[in-house]
């Protein structure tokens, strides 16, 4: 992996495939790192740029003191582009990244030509009941329930060694950031911003998720002009992880890539 120190301090480490003049930009979701779109990586062109970030908070990158919000993770995205030489690109962004995609396109809409929104927190945010926080909290004290919890999250993923190895870094590098990542999706509502954007939007909704609801996808989709909705049945929360190949294929075609 490379890394890339971005104006506010921030390192930020990041997985590279492909080259050329187009580039697509995969954001994941909470208590996750640039590894869940490792497979989804191999299926893509080796012709386009394909970059995937650690959040602040997970993976190897930087683990600033919390709280921090869905805009400031959004920030941090757009400054590692401008320090990676990104124009514009085709943003793709899995349950909390699919938040700060939104956020993305609505703060800088001259750098995103496309986007799509898997199993993603809805623009009104996603709210964690209080009561809930303190099994959260207990969860990142106990790696094999955290693991648990997180296995529930890709339902129809294959348990091989790449599945393990998904749990194992999420649980020992990204759980810091379930609580932060949590609060900012408390607080987050793009509802009124994302009414005006003008960005070409598939919203794949995994049907098999016990967290991201249809209602929620449903109306994002009415809240995003023109955007569309595509449901797939055999998937879970993480297509990224249970569904890579199928995933990287419905990519190409939306980008045209």
């Amino acid at each position: 992996m490379a890394a890339v120190s971005l104006g506010n301090g921030l390192r930020i480490f990041y997985r590279e495939r492909g080259q050329g003049g187009q580039t697509v930009l995969l954001i994941h979701g909470n208590t996750a790192s640039s590894l869940w779109w490792e497979r989804v990586m191999e299926h893509l062109p080796g012709s386009v740029r394909v970059l995937a970030p650690d959040l602040r908070g997970c993976g190897d990158s930087d683990k600033p003191a919390p709280p921090w919000s869905i805009a400031d993770l959004a920030e941090d995205i757009y400054q590692f582009t401008q320090a990676l030489g990104v124009g514009r690109c085709f943003v793709v962004g899995h349950s909390l990244g699919g938040g700060v995609a939104m956020q993305l396109a609505v703060a800088r809409p001259e750098l995103v030509e496309r986007l799509v929104l898997i199993n993603s927190a809805p623009a009104e945010g996603l709210v964690t009941p209080p009561e809930r926080y303190a099994q959260l909290e207990a969860a990142v004290q106990m790696p094999e329930l955290l693991k648990a919890a997180l296995g529930m999250m890709m339902p129809t993923a294959p348990q091989d060694e790449f599945y393990r190895a998904v749990l194992e870094e999420s649980v020992t590098k990204s759980a810091g950031a379930l609580i932060p990542n949590g609060r900012a999706l408390d607080v987050m509502n793009l509802v009124e911003q994302v009414a005006g954007l003008r960005v070409p939007t598939l919203i794949i909704y995994g049907q098999k998720d016990g967290l991201v609801t249809l209602d929620m996808m449903e109306r994002t989709r009415d809240q995003i002009p023109g955007a569309q909705l595509e449901l797939w049945p055999e998937v879970g929360h993480s297509a990224p992880v249970e569904a890579p190949e199928r995933l990287a294929k419905r990519l190409v075609e939306f980008f045209g890539i």
